[in-house]
Formats: C-alpha cells, sequence, structure tokens
C-alpha cells in the first residue's frame, strides 16, 4: 500500500512538475515574441524607407508570418498571435472571445494596466494566454492605425487594443499524463522492490525480536519453573522441605503464647500399591492426599508440605483449624482414610499420623527439633499397628531420647566390633542331632543389653544395617570357621540379611570377602530373606544368590506365614529352606486348623525340595506336634536360647560328646 501510495504521488508530482515547467517557459517564450516584435516594429520603424509598409500592417504581416510558421512546426505546442483592437478591431483583426475583450476593455478604462497570463479549458483544451496592453507609443504608429480607421481615432498613449498571444497545451499536457503514467509504473516497481527488500529486512528484524522474546519468555518461564521446583514437589504441588522448613522457622520466630504444631504422616503400605498396583497408581494417591491435604488446611498461616515419598507434613496453629491436637489428628485421618477410585482400582487408603505441639513461649525449641518430636510420635503410631495418630508426651520423648542415643553410639560399636553375635543351636527334631546355629546380633550400650528390636531398625533408618549385618556374619563366620579348624565340628550358619541391604550394590562382593578373610566354608552359610524383602527387591535377590549359590550359598525363606506367602514367590525363588515363623505355631497345640494348615506346608517345602525349619518352640507338646507333622529342624527356647560365643563354643564340645553317645533314631536328646 505504501508503495502505491508512494509511486502515485511521485506520478503526480512528475506531471505537475513538468506541465508547470512547460507552462512557464511557454509564457516566457509568449512574453519575448511580444518584446521581440515590439523592438523591432520601432527599428523598423525608424529606417523604413519610401514604399515600405507602415509600422502597423507591417506588424500584422510578421504575426501572420509567425503563426503559419508555428503550425507547420511539430512541437507538440502550437502558438498563436494576434492584436484586436478597440473596441474589438486592431488592423482589422477581429476578436469575438467575449472575455478577452473585456479584458481590453479594462486596459482602456485602466482597470487593468499589466499583462494578464492565464491557463483556461475551452474547447476541450488547455490554453496558455498572455494578454498585453496595445499601447500607441509614436506618431506612426497612431497615423497608420488613424489611417486604417479613417479617424482619428488615437493619440500617442492610447490603448489601440492587445496583443493576445496563446498556447495550444494539450498534447503536452497528455504526453506529461503518459510519462507520469509510465513514471508512477516505473516508480511503483522501484518502491515495490525496495519495500520488498525492506519488508525483508524487517521481517527478519522482526523473526529475530520475536525469537528473542520467544527466548527470553521461555527463559523467564524456565526461571521460574526451576524456582517452583526448587521449593515445591514437582508431583504434588505442595511445598518442598526446603520451604517447610522456613515456613515453620518464621512460625516458631513469630509465635505469641500461641500453640505451634507439626503433624508427620505417611500413607501405610504405599509401596504394595506402587508394586501391585503400578507407580502411576501410586502418583495419583499421592496427589489425592495432597488435594485433601489442602482442602482441610486451608488456613492462610498454615502450609501443607510433601517431606519426600509418601511423607507429608502439616503447620498449623492449635484454635485456627483445630481446637486441640487430638482433633487435627482424627481430621487428618478422615480425610485421608476415604475411599480412593482410579481407573479400574479402588483403594482404602491407611495412614500413620505423628503430631507434636509447642505451647510454652518461654520453650526455645528449633524447626529441626519439633520436626522430630513428630517423627518419634509417628513412629510410636507405627508401632500401635498403624492407622493410627499419637501424640508427642514425654514417654514418647523418653524412648526419642533412647533411640536417639543408640542412633549417636552405634557407628562407634560397629567400627570398634562392639556388635557380637549370639547362636542359636538348631536341632534336629527327631534325633536331637545339632543341625547349626542361627547368628543373632547383639550390644550392649552403656553394661546394658540393646535388644534387636531396638538397634536393628534404626540401623535400617541411619544407614547403617549394611555394616551391621555383616559385623554379625563375620563375628559368627569367625567362630564357626576356628571350631572348625580346632575340633572338626561342621558348623552351619544361617543370618539375616536385610531387604535394605538388598538395594545397594556390592553385597554379593562383601559376603565372599567375609568368608575369604575368615576362611569359612560357603557351602556351610545359609542368608535368611524375609518374604517382604524378597518380594520388594526380588530382581537384587535373584542377582545377589545368583552369585552366592555356585560357590554353595544357600538361602532360607525367613518368616514364612507373616507376609506375602505366595506359593508363586516359592516357586520363583526356590529357596534351599523355609523358616516358620513362631507366631504360626504358638497355638497349634489347640488350634486343629493351625495343625492341619502346617501339615499342608511340610508337604509343600518337601514337594519344593526344600527343607523345613521351625522357630519359637518353646514347649514339648509343641516339639512333639512339628515333629508329628513331619518337620526335621526346630529351633526355640525348649533347645536353647540365644548363646554368646563362648557358652556356644561350650556347647559345641557337650553337644558333640553327647552326639556320639546317643543311638540313632533317639527322640529331642538336649544336653541343655
Amino acid at each position: 500500500m505504501l508503495s502505491v501510495v508512494g509511486a502515485l504521488i511521485f506520478g503526480i508530482a512528475y506531471f505537475a512538475v513538468s506541465t508547470w515547467e512547460v507552462s512557464r517557459v511557454e509564457r516566457s517564450l509568449r512574453s519575448q515574441l511580444i518584446e521581440m516584435t515590439n523592438g523591432f516594429v520601432s527599428v523598423f520603424d525608424e529606417h523604413r524607407g519610401e514604399g515600405a509598409p507602415v509600422p502597423a500592417k507591417f506588424r500584422r504581416l510578421g504575426i501572420e508570418q509567425f503563426t503559419n510558421s508555428e503550425a507547420d512546426l511539430d512541437t507538440g505546442v502550437r502558438t498563436s498571435v494576434r492584436m484586436p483592437g478597440r473596441p474589438g478591431l486592431e488592423l482589422q483583426t477581429i476578436e469575438d472571445n467575449v472575455r478577452i475583450g473585456q479584458i481590453i476593455q479594462q486596459f482602456v478604462d485602466g482597470a487593468i494596466t499589466g499583462p494578464v497570463r492565464e491557463h483556461r479549458i475551452e474547447d476541450g483544451r488547455l490554453i496558455g494566454r498572455t494578454i498585453y496592453p496595445s499601447v500607441a507609443s509614436s506618431e506612426s504608429c497612431v497615423s497608420c492605425h488613424n489611417e486604417a480607421l479613417g479617424r482619428n481615432a488615437y493619440q500617442i498613449g492610447d490603448i489601440m487594443g492587445a496583443f493576445v498571444v496563446e498556447s495550444d497545451l494539450t498534447a503536452i499536457s497528455w504526453r506529461n499524463a503518459h510519462y507520469s503514467v509510465a513514471a508512477f509504473g516505473i516508480a511503483l516497481i522501484a518502491f515495490g522492490a525496495l519495500a520488498r527488500r525492506e519488508r525483508g529486512r524487517m521481517g527478519e528484524i522482526v523473526s529475530g525480536l520475536e525469537a528473542r522474546v520467544l527466548l527470553e519468555t521461555e527463559k523467564a518461564e524456565a526461571e521460574a519453573h526451576a524456582s517452583f521446583l526448587m521449593s515445591h514437589d514437582a508431583l504434588t504441588g505442595l511445598p518442598n522441605r526446603t520451604m517447610f522448613s522456613d515456613h515453620l522457622t518464621t512460625k516458631l520466630a513469630n509465635r505469641h503464647k500461641t500453640g505451634i504444631s507439626v503433624a508427620v504422616l505417611d500413607l501405610d503400605d504405599f509401596k504394595t500399591v506402587n508394586d501391585t498396583m503400578g507407580h502411576e497408581v501410586g502418583d495419583a494417591l499421592l496427589t489425592e492426599a495432597a488435594k485433601r491435604l489442602s482442602v482441610l488446611i486451608k488456613d492462610s498461616d498454615s502450609i501443607v508440605s510433601r517431606l519426600g515419598g509418601d511423607e507429608f507434613a502439616v503447620v498449623f496453629q492449635i484454635g485456627d483449624l483445630f481446637q486441640s491436637s487430638d482433633a487435627a489428628g482424627r481430621a487428618i485421618m478422615q480425610v485421608l482414610t476415604d475411599v480412593f477410585a482410579y481407573s479400574e482400582y479402588v483403594i482404602q487408603p491407611k495412614c500413620s499420623v505423628g503430631i507434636a505441639t509447642i505451647c510454652n513461649d518461654a520453650d526455645k525449641i528449633s524447626p529441626t527439633e519439633l520436626l522430630r518430636f513428630a517423627d518419634a510420635a509417628l513412629y510410636e503410631a507405627k508401632k500401635k499397628g498403624k492407622n493410627h495418630y499419637k501424640i508427642f508426651n514425654e514417654t514418647i520423648r523418653s524412648s526419642l531420647i533412647r533411640r536417639t542415643e543408640i542412633a549417636s553410639q552405634l557407628p562407634d560399636a560397629i567400627i570398634h566390633n562392639e556388635i557380637r553375635a549370639a547362636l542359636q543351636p538348631k536341632l534336629c527334631l527327631t534325633t536331637g542331632e545339632f543341625m547349626g546355629f542361627e547368628a543373632l546380633g547383639r550390644w550392649q550400650l552403656a553394661g546394658e543389653d540393646v535388644s534387636p528390636a531396638e538397634f536393628v531398625p534404626i540401623a535400617e533408618k541411619i544407614g547403617l544395617i549394611r555394616e551391621l549385618d555383616l559385623a554379625v556374619l563375620r563375628s559368627a563366620a569367625e567362630f564357626a570357621a576356628r571350631e572348625e579348624a580346632e575340633t572338626g565340628i561342621c558348623v552351619h550358619l544361617s543370618t539375616n540379611i536385610s531387604a535394605l541391604n538388598f538395594r545397594s550394590t556390592g553385597l554379593a562382593e562383601a559376603i565372599q570377602d567375609i568368608l575369604w578373610q575368615t576362611k569359612l566354608r560357603p557351602d556351610r552359610v545359609t542368608l535368611e530373606v524375609t518374604e517382604s524383602a524378597a518380594v520388594e527387591n526380588w530382581g537384587a535377590v535373584q542377582d545377589v544368590l545368583a552369585i552366592l549359590r555356585p560357590m554353595g550359598v544357600r538361602a532360607s525363606l525367613d518368616d514364612f506365614g507373616t507376609g506375602y506367602s505366595s506359593l508363586s514367590y516359592l516357586r520363583r525363588f526356590k529357596f534351599e529352606e523355609i523358616k516358620i515363623d513362631r507366631h504360626f505355631i504358638s497355638d497349634i497345640v489347640e488350634d486343629q486348623e493351625t495343625r492341619f494348615l502346617f501339615e499342608s506346608i511340610v508337604d509343600m517345602a518337601e514337594g519344593l525340595g526344600s527343607s523345613l525349619v521351625v522357630e519359637g518352640i518353646e514347649t514339648a507338646e509343641q516339639a512333639s506336634i512339628v515333629a508329628e507333622k513331619g518337620a526335621l529342624i526346630g529351633q526355640g527356647f525348649l533347645f536353647s536360647r540365644p548363646l554368646e560365643i563362648a557358652e556356644a563354643k561350650a556347647y559345641l564340645r557337650i553337644k558333640n560328646s553327647f552326639d556320639t553317645q546317643i543311638p540313632s533314631g533317639s527322640h529331642l536328646a538336649d544336653p541343655t
């Protein structure tokens, strides 16, 4: 559009300038023509001879000659000259243009004193005209006019008529118009090319600017997203641990005699959801839990955070949303345990909640400590059986102090070989023959025995369970290798391997190192793997056993009957040994159904080619029944409690001496 407008302006300007220039030149030529005619007549008048025409007649002859010569020229501009007189007649020239006659009269009347120059369209033609007054300037001029008129009409100085010089500009105007159209076309092409080039250049500039704007926008969005991810959880959109800690720090710093509470919660058996239904369902459950908590905790001063995995945390003030910590626990439990449907699955979520509250304004407590108190309450809720909530109290504080002390001392205890192995014998239930030991971890803290039920979960939580399990294995392996070397007694060992150990690399190599260093034969070792560990870390367990089994190391499925108890896992893993948990036989004497199930398990183990070990036998009746049903190996307080190394050494010597005196096939022979 700009190119067209620019070319149009250029064409019009060209036409206007060229036409104006032609008109100017023609007007100048007309004026020069009159001046030349007057000058020539004056000179002729002074030098004319006898018989020469009078000036007026001479002028007329010259004008006629000029007009005729202009008619023969093909210049595109036709110019004519005539001399109409007053009142329209001078030298017998008649003027029939009324307007020119009026101008001559105005010359005579003195209304116009100078020449008149004009451009007019007449009869479809563009006329350029110049009209000069004809003044009687000499006696000869006056006399020749008077003679022609036959009377004394003029005197020197009178206006006798006018010179009318006309140029027909029509042809040259059309030519200029054609040139203007051509100029318009040329300008349009030139401007179009320039415009196209400029448009291309501007397009490149705009594209560059757009790309830069897009880049800056994407950069800003990426920075905003990165900033968001630094403070929020990517899956649920909740604040993460860092933002939670900052918020809690601010709340504790600005509290004024107002209770600040922290609730820590996680979804019970969440890993089972991931394993059985898939991670997509697990993610959907986490997102739904986050949404429900956000709806419940909607106060502006409160915050809901995902700390990681299936663990969430809430900061709130007592009195704003809940009247008490118990009310908060009940509300959180209620909102999270409503049925959740996703795809074809219907889930009944369960959760455990621990709540800690700081009420005393004078009590200086850090965010880390308050969160640790809530974690301790959560731990107690899980010990209670899951799907419960607990409020932090002095009892839990004492338990927390105890666990903290254990956690702080346990690393040094492992480094300084303070973890020792206690060995519980396993016997043949039909002959009383010694079948080996189960190695159990033992530890004394400040002269007091610490139960494995206390320090093993702590070792798992602080990442020391691998070192702990290997320390127990090393201690037991050193004893077994030494005893076999000194006495020739074959000492079989079984030891438990935590599920967490299979999640790290190098477990098989570490066990190989211990066997090589202690010189214990690999076929003397049985690794006990719980059902949950086998299911949750199936691939890793298979990888470890694939390395150790060719050496002779055996595998035992521990605590059978308390976990998944799936026959498909038994077939898949092909355990050399199946170990029945103590809880499974606790009522085998009184309950006929338990005896029936036990007998089925014995048949199943035989069918799978696995030996069966029954642990937790405490009475002779239990031992008699399990032996009668076909079990061969037993373990429990009926035969022996776990023995210290020195006691186990003495036990072996006594047992070896006693076994050599007992006939084959005797029942329940035991020196203890």
